[in-house]
């Protein structure tokens, strides 16, 4: 019996532990915590409405989009070849800068081409 006084010890500790702490959480005042955002407000970004899809791509402008990541311009050559073969009265821009557009050349291409792929790697 001696080697199972320190189980009793410890179950007794349990019990009393459980007692007193469902005495004392039923005295205990309610608390509310209110988390704050230390980034404050953050807008969300504009919402467009996407283009009415184009119903045929003979004789409009696509632009093709690529960030010059190597190996890339062998996926976009055979692109461009299937372009031509499926569509060979489509005009065929070539773009090349980083993976984030930005807004102002993002603006220029929608201005420039009727279609747009957009493509990037890494």
């Amino acid at each position: 019996m001696k080697n199972y006084a320190w189980i009793l010890k410890l179950i007794a500790a349990t019990v009393l532990s459980i007692a007193f702490s469902s005495i004392l959480t039923a005295a205990a005042p309610a608390v509310t915590l209110t988390v704050m955002n230390p980034r404050g407000e953050i807008a969300p970004p504009q919402v467009l409405a996407p283009r009415p899809r184009i119903s045929d791509l003979s004789g409009r402008k696509i632009g093709l989009y690529w960030n010059g990541k190597a190996g890339g311009n062998l996926f976009w050559n055979a692109i461009e070849a299937l372009l031509k073969e499926k569509i060979p009265n489509a005009t065929l821009v070539r773009y090349q800068g980083a993976y984030d557009l930005g807004d102002p050349l993002a603006a220029k291409i929608a201005n420039e081409v009727d279609a747009f792929l957009y493509g990037v790697g890494d």
